[in-house]
């Protein structure tokens, strides 16, 4: 088993690297918060200002800079923040998350089950999606897996071993200094498990003390610069007015109550059909109980993720990223059982109900409902690229239902992994280009940077500043109302408006004085006018 530990590590690594790495180089940056971690690690190699994050003048303290620092590192090689620097962190970090999946699954289970854990998530769609963005999530996510080792080995199977408790909150300390008090979040699905299976003096193997010391020594350095600073209070702008202030607000739908729904249901997609079984076989029916307690942890971590985020206001999907690896292993753990113990029956039912959800993604593929923008560059835009993603999905369909009718549980498991992969590896090759043609700020943005002076500035309104101010090199500030744009041309220097064209007929008629357009265009589904008051620039 030793002399093929190496190859069993490789082989979801390599499925994952070949998934997340190519094409991050070409993608363009266009939501402003992937502009943003951009900005930040620009001015860092700029300036040599490592410790407060700043966009120009501006501090940014509701970004932790780990992240920040990751990107600014890889980018003093060429002394530019450029696409691939700044998705690369978070792409090597979800190939790491695998590794770190694989690590988790072999210590609560067994090694096939951690291998298959791995491959689940390498092929999950929404694990794919995220770690192909420049967003710190993916990097928080991969510490908290880790950090989930060291818990399992020293809490969980343990009286609170103070090495692998030490390697817990080394973790969480890691986590807070890439994303802030989000990567803290493992603490409370921690202590809930250990108070369910020990009572309260089960906190006790927390280490609570020893993790407050190490926190606090890893996020030192960040901390005290943001302490020492003079232009923004950290407590009062992030901890208050960044994440308690939103997360007391109440909700504007009664929906919000279904939000997890989407990136535990849809954003688990192929696997999301196996977890009803795998939290049957391995939590109400195992006759192991110590099968049922691994269990318990996992679905005590998916729940408490899932009622806290859902509970908040202001939600993403990627704040759920940190629930997959477990999701993966439950599943992981169910085809272990498979191959251990076929259980023909239920295999051939998933795997009918696996082929039926292709043919219904197939149909979605060939006849594409009405779809938001950014789902719509995910599908082929000719008729020749629509048959190649069809016939990957009839393809899994058709292997699914003949490998699980002949009772061949691995080869049922290949028969959905390898297609997925592939269609996973083709929807870069559609999704990028699509991508770039429908969100092309950036040659909008360095056409503006040809025109403009170096100290010009830039006011936009119904369009995204932080990304044209990326790529134009010029300072931009977002308005969200046409009378902040009159109050923004009352500064010194030349200013010029970029603003969606329905926003621009309201300025046009309300700032009462004149104005010279000189450059229009479209992106993200907007008309997009620039314009300057008095003569061109």
């Amino acid at each position: 088993m030793d002399q093929r530990w190496g190859f069993i590590l490789l082989a979801p690594l390599a499925v994952a690297a070949l998934l997340f790495l190519p094409g991050i180089s070409q993608r363009i940056l266009y939501s402003g918060d992937e502009a943003r971690y951009a900005l930040l690690a620009r001015n860092m190699v700029e300036t040599g200002d490592w410790l407060v994050p700043r966009i120009g003048s501006d501090v940014h303290m509701e970004k932790s800079p780990l992240f920040i620092w990751s990107i600014a590192a890889l980018s003093l090689f060429g002394r530019e923040v450029t696409e691939l620097t700044a998705v690369l962190p978070a792409a090597l970090s979800g190939i790491a998350g695998v590794g770190a999946t694989l690590l988790l699954g072999r210590l609560m289970f067994n090694a096939r089950t951690g291998l298959l854990s791995a491959l689940i998530l390498a092929t999950t769609w929404g694990y794919y999606w995220h770690a192909r963005l420049a967003l710190a999530d993916m990097m928080v996510t991969f510490f908290i897996v880790v950090g989930l080792v060291g818990f399992w080995a020293g809490a969980a199977c343990g009286d609170g071993r103070r090495l692998p408790m030490a390697l817990f909150w080394l973790c969480l300390g890691l986590g807070y200094s890439a994303k802030g008090p989000a990567g803290l979040m493992p603490i409370l699905p921690c202590a809930v498990f250990l108070v369910v299976e020990h009572g309260w003096r089960g906190l006790g193997r927390l280490r609570l003390l020893m993790g407050v010391a190490i926190v606090a020594l890893v996020s030192a350095p960040w901390a005290l610069a943001f302490a020492l600073q003079r232009d923004e209070s950290y407590v009062q702008s992030v901890l208050i007015g960044d994440y308690l202030g939103p997360r007391l607000q109440s909700w504007d739908r009664f929906s919000e109550l279904f939000f997890v729904l989407g990136p535990l249901g849809v954003g688990f997609l192929p696997w999301t059909l196996f977890l009803p079984s795998a939290v049957r076989r391995g939590w109400w029916r195992a006759e192991d109980e110590e099968v049922r307690r691994r269990f318990r942890f996992l679905l005590v971590w998916v729940l408490v993720y899932a009622v806290v985020i859902t509970a908040m206001p202001h939600k993403r999907e990627r704040y759920l990223l940190p629930t997959y690896p477990a999701l993966a292993i439950m599943i992981g753990w169910l085809w272990d059982q498979w191959a251990r113990r076929p259980a023909q029956s239920s295999l051939r039912r998933h795997g009918w109900a696996w082929a039926a959800l292709a043919v219904v993604m197939a149909l979605v593929v060939l006849l594409p409902p009405p779809v938001r923008l950014e789902q719509a560059v995910l599908i082929p835009a000719t008729f020749g690229g629509k048959l190649v993603l069809v016939g990957l999905l009839l393809a899994t369909a058709v292997f699914t239902v003949a490998t699980a009718r002949s009772g061949r549980p691995v080869a049922a498991f290949a028969a959905i992994c390898a297609p997925m992969a592939l269609i996973l590896a083709y929807e870069t090759s559609i999704f990028v280009p699509a991508f770039n043609r429908t969100y092309d700020v950036k040659s909008f943005s360095r056409r503006l940077a040809a025109r403009l002076a170096p100290d010009a500035r830039l006011v936009t309104l119904g369009v995204g500043a932080l990304s044209v101010e990326f790529y134009s090199h010029r300072s931009a500030r977002a308005v969200r109302h046409p009378s902040e744009v009159e109050e923004s041309l009352q500064s010194a220097g030349p200013v010029h408006l970029v603003a969606d064209e329905r926003w621009w007929r309201v300025v046009s008629d309300t700032t009462g004085r004149p104005w010279s357009v000189w450059d229009r265009t479209s992106f993200a589904g907007k008309a997009v006018v620039v314009a300057s008051p008095g003569q061109r620039p």
